[in-house]
């Protein structure tokens, strides 16, 4: 489970992950940052992170302005707000917060939220496609390329497997997008998973199954910073 801290008191955002590491589970990876503005420009490069615990009260970007901008990112970033003031709880919600927590909240109310998180990651995670009137249940990550062909759009996915939706590429895009901020267009009818490309040049890649997919003009700037960004967050 990745977490992201965000609060401007240094100790308080160290002191709450100490908390959650002691409750949490073993996987648990937890980042800080000190503004609002940090973690909007981290996650919009492509950083990924399934919940945020998210201070409302900042100095530049707060906290409800920094939710506004993730949620129009897309990507299902679960968001709990943390603040000394409760009176500003139903602000919270109008940005579909998960939890609002008193920044002196228990041990108990912090692993109810790291339970809540969990629910959340498990019916967000895996995305719905419909194939021969049947609707199929699938991990997004293990999409390695989706391709437009007429009306239909071909999911291909490790292990050889392939499932075709009657869709357009505008509405898988968009639902790969709520599922994992790791698909990018790199041409009117290709999407391709940034964890399965092994090498590219300005002109194509080639992903982990072994196959080489064109870039087009136009997608391609959006492509290498998309990539850049993958490839500088996941180093860290």
């Amino acid at each position: 489970m990745r977490i992201a801290v965000c609060d401007d008191e240094k100790l308080f955002a160290q002191s709450l992950q100490k908390r959650l590491e002691a409750l949490g589970r073993s996987d648990l990876l937890i980042s800080l940052y000190l503004s609002g503005s940090e973690l909007v420009r981290d996650i919009t490069a492509g950083r990924r992170f399934d919940a945020v615990f998210l201070d409302i009260e900042m100095p530049g970007l707060d906290g409800l302005e920094a939710a506004r901008k993730l949620r129009a990112l897309g990507g299902g970033l679960s968001v709990l707000f943390l603040t000394s003031h409760t009176e500003l709880a139903m602000e919270g919600y109008e940005v579909d917060a998960l939890r609002f927590l008193p920044k002196d909240c228990s041990d108990k109310k912090l692993t109810e939220a790291l339970a809540a998180i969990e629910r959340e990651m498990g019916a967000k995670r895996s995305i719905v496609l419909r194939q021969k009137g049947e609707e199929l249940v699938i991990d997004p990550e293990r999409i390695i390329i989706a391709e437009a062909d007429n009306n239909n759009v071909h999911f291909r996915l490790t292990g050889g497997e392939t499932i075709s939706a009657r869709m357009k590429l505008t509405e898988a895009l968009e639902t790969l997008s709520e599922a994992s901020q790791s698909f990018v267009r790199i041409h009117r009818c290709i999407i391709v998973n940034l964890g399965h490309v092994k090498k590219y040049t300005a002109r194509d890649l080639l992903l982990d199954s072994g196959e080489t997919v064109p870039i087009s003009r136009g997608c391609a700037a959006e492509f290498k910073e998309r990539m850049f960004g993958f490839v500088r967050l996941r180093a860290r």
